[in-house]
Formats: structure tokens, sequence, C-alpha cells
């Protein structure tokens, strides 16, 4: 078991329906990361290997995942959300690196995956590796990332938002006032919808809810089986 980082899955118990695809694909897939749900609600329903930290519901988005995060004691921390499980077996020797890195270089991040980024600049020697530039409107994505704990949780506690719509557009300044340095992987991978890449160090879906719906026209293929495999009922939920 890894004891600098762990894994974490934010969600809320509406989103229930969606755990199991996550956990099922964590379980086969990631079975060396310390596991850990941020949630208002854990319905007593988590796998054995996972633990649970209760947000308060009445908090906004960046309170809650703040509360959560200062009770995490890793100096990094694996972020996710319920909708962004794995549909293949991830290059787990690139994800030590990059762990590696951001545990031990002036790093704060490295996103795993290419959003609207430009490759400019490669990270030192890492042909995969990417600067993620102040000027792009997604520098902080929130997406599977490496990140360090304390940075991250700089992040949430910074950004003052209404509504969690809000978040990723207002963190982009937080970043840059709190010169948090990210990095992206891009290996050449294709572009999935309009706003981000596939990833070959961590094959994810992106969001497999959008819009409170599944997302089957962007992953009419991945999801659909996934959704069959963990006997999820893609007709209660509805898809886009």
């Amino acid at each position: 078991m890894k004891d600098k980082i762990t894994l974490v899955m934010y969600s809320h118990s509406t989103y229930s329906d969606v755990w199991p695809m996550f956990f099922n694909q964590s379980e086969k897939l990631l079975t060396n990361y310390k596991k850990v749900l941020f949630c208002d609600d854990d319905l007593g329903i988590l796998p054995e290997d996972w633990g649970f930290i209760k947000y308060n519901d009445d908090d906004n988005f960046s309170e809650r995942v703040a509360s959560c995060l200062a009770k995490i004691d890793t100096p990094l921390v694996f972020f996710h959300h319920e909708d962004m499980p794995l549909y293949n077996t991830p290059d787990y020797g690139l994800l030590d690196n990059y762990e590696n890195i951001v545990l031990s270089e002036n790093v704060d991040f490295i996103r795993l995956a290419r959003s609207t980024d430009e490759c400019h600049f490669n990270y030192k020697a890492h042909k995969t590796l990417f600067l993620a530039s102040y000027h792009s409107p997604y520098f902080f994505a929130v997406q599977p990332s490496i990140f360090k704990t304390d940075r991250l949780l700089e992040i949430y506690k910074n950004t003052k938002i209404n509504h969690i719509g809000e978040f990723e557009t207002r963190a982009q300044k937080v970043c840059r006032d709190n010169k948090i340095k990210g990095l992206f992987h891009y290996d050449n991978e294709e572009k999935r919808g309009i706003f981000h890449y596939d990833t070959n160090v961590y094959p994810y879906i992106c969001t497999a809810v959008s819009a409170g719906k599944w997302n089957l026209s962007e992953y009419p293929d991945r999801l659909k089986e996934l959704l069959e495999e963990n006997q999820i009922d893609h007709t209660i939920r509805g898809v886009i």
C-alpha cells in the first residue's frame, strides 16, 4: 500500500447510483492506493477498503472539499469525482514517476489528461509532461490529478463561490495568485469532445455524467460497457 498518497473521490449521496462503477473499477485496477470518499453520507455501502470523511451538506462545494482535505494525512492526494471511472489499466510505472515528481520537485500538481492546453514546453526531459500555462482558461481543472495536498487545500479554501458551476472559473485566479505550478500529461492521444483528450497513463472516462445524465454521446461504447458490467439501469438517470 502506498503511504504518500490518498486516492479521493468527491461525491454526494444523490449520486450513489454512480458509485458502483467507480468502486469496482478501482478495486480491479488500483489496489495499492489508500482510498477515501468525501460525501454527505456513505449510506453504509462503501467497500471495505474505503475510508469516509463527511462534509456538512449546508456548505458550498469549495467549503466541503476544503473541510475534507484538511483531514487527509498524506502529502499527496489523487483527486476525482464519482463520474470519472477507469475503463482500462493505468500505466503504473508512469503514475509512480509522476507521484515522485510532485512529491519531490517544485511542482504542485500533474493533471493526467490534456485539456485546452497548448503543448509548448516539455517539463525537463519528460516527453509526456508539459508545462500548464497560467494563460490557459483551464490551468486548473476538476479532473484526476496528482496534487500536493496542502496546495490543493489552499485552492479550495481560497476559491469563494455560491454554486459549484462557478468553481473552475474562479479557481484559475486563485492558482495564479498563489503561484500554483502545474503540469499535464499528453502522449499524442486523441481528442475526446470539445475540451479534453484521452489519456494512456490513466484511461478514465472524463465525466460519465453530464447535466445529471449518462454521457453516452462522448463515450458510447466504453460507458455502455461499464454500465452493463455494473448492472446499472441507464434509463433511470437518462442519457445524453
